[in-house]
């Protein structure tokens, strides 16, 4: 099919959309909520098991320790074995490890459990960019990654509610504590997904058994066109490319604000004068659900061109979000108006970050360059919360060390606006609505 044809394809790629991003939304949803839970964890385990704020924000940042030691490796499996069976492999090996979690005893377990979860997740949030690179051309990727990337402020909405409840109501059922039950619970819902993914993913769209011929030649054809336009496509150039380190560094300094803020969250809202589990986990799901909105607005609108500029526009609401949390602690409204800011900044950009690197790497330097970039950025999650956590035992508070988080934002805003190349326009089509 030429590109003068190409307006026609629209419903087979929302019908594409509507086959295989539901059951990695859900998987992407549960993963987010084990990777934070551990902060509303945090609130009755600190005090069980004798654990400084330092050491808490240590052994919550090593879940990116093992993530970044096993990403590249486990997207170079997947690109070996296919989607689906590794999808379901991560969803096996993280959800027993965070069952694990909940028989923690000391500080000691508590690293080297949170580092096996980041090891068994390693390789899904790459994985799906790579995937989806077999799947959709570049001109949909930016609401693709939206609608797939609001599982988490979704996550954030829901993690909140449930955390809360589940540790204000069930502490002390069957002898356990509410944040033992908190990765019980959380842990079986995981492994539970894993035979539904591997029953309905297919690996490839030859594979897939619901498209039609005529179809499954849209699709190829629509993926050959991006790999034709990407910039880099072989591993090496990819290495060698000074755009890779530039975009693992803005990567890293947008994280920050969102792993600064995700899993000290608790902490700052129980700061601003509340108290009680369940009403931090309600307040906690409000910048969640301020960023659930704004994600798939920055996505779609960035499909039309200019990513850069709402790279720079998400990096700044972000930063505004930070000052206000930050200069208001002790004000409830105040600051949970701050940490929506940020959520809704940081979390828009990322959809957008992820299209803008659609159109840069592709083939080989997509399995590997996806990966370095994402590894390289979650870093940020080991070095967030450590430094947040040794703040808070020098001052008192974890927003005092929030200031630098907001440096970190602004330090990636300028990078974007001064360092990244001018988005080239997109085809002039309207998608169908995915």
């Amino acid at each position: 099919m030429t590109g003068t044809q190409q307006p026609t394809s629209n419903p087979v790629y929302a019908k594409v959309a509507w086959r295989i991003l539901p059951i990695l939304f859900a998987v992407q949803l549960i993963g987010i909520v084990d990777r934070f839970n551990v902060g509303f964890a945090q609130l009755q385990m600190s005090k069980e098991l004798g654990l400084s704020n330092a050491a808490y924000g240590f052994g919550a940042g090593l879940f990116f320790i093992g993530y970044f030691v096993f990403e590249i490796p486990s997207n170079m499996i997947l690109a070996r074995v296919g989607a689906r069976a590794w999808f379901t492999r991560i969803l096996v090996t993280w959800g027993a490890a965070t069952l694990a979690m909940a028989f923690v005893k000391n500080e000691t377990w508590f690293y080297v459990l949170r580092f096996l979860v980041g090891a068994a997740e390693a390789g899904f949030a790459p994985g799906t960019q790579l995937y989806f690179s077999r799947w959709f051309p570049n001109e949909y990727r930016g609401r693709v990654n939206g609608w797939f990337l609001m599982s988490i402020p979704l996550a954030g909405m829901l993690n909140g509610p449930i955390s809360g409840n589940i540790l204000g109501h069930l502490s002390g059922f069957a002898g356990l504590s509410g944040w033992q039950w908190l990765f019980l619970t959380e842990g079986v819902l995981t492994i539970l997904l894993a035979p539904l993914l591997f029953a309905i993913l297919p690996n490839e769209p030859r594979d897939a058994a619901w498209l039609g011929k005529d179809e499954r030649l849209v699709v190829e054809e629509g993926v050959e066109t991006s790999r034709r336009l990407a910039h880099t496509h072989a591993i090496g150039d990819m290495l060698r490319s000074p755009r890779t380190l530039l975009m693992a560094a803005v990567y890293f300094l947008l994280l920050l604000g969102n792993y600064g803020i995700a899993f000290w969250m608790p902490q700052i809202i129980k700061g601003s004068g509340i108290s009680d589990p369940v009403a931090i986990g309600w307040f906690a799901a409000i910048p969640s659900l301020c960023a659930f909105v704004a994600m798939p607005m920055f996505s779609r609108l960035s499909d039309a061109g200019g990513r850069k500029w709402f790279l720079v526009g998400g990096g700044l609401t972000s930063v505004i979000g930070l000052a206000v949390t930050s200069l208001n602690s002790t004000n409830t409204t105040l600051a949970i108006i701050g940490l929506a800011l940020t959520a809704s900044g940081v979390l828009g950009c990322i959809p957008v970050f992820w299209a803008y690197a659609a159109r840069v790497y592709f083939g080989p330097a997509a399995v590997v360059g996806f990966a370095l970039i994402n590894s390289v950025g979650n870093l940020a999650g080991f070095v967030a919360p450590t430094y947040i956590g040794i703040v808070a035992d020098a001052t008192g508070s974890p927003v005092n060390g929030v200031h630098a988080i907001a440096i970190g934002q602004v330090v990636a805003t300028l990078l974007v606006a001064v360092l990244f190349d001018k988005a080239e326009p997109q085809p002039s089509l309207e998608p169908q609505r995915l």
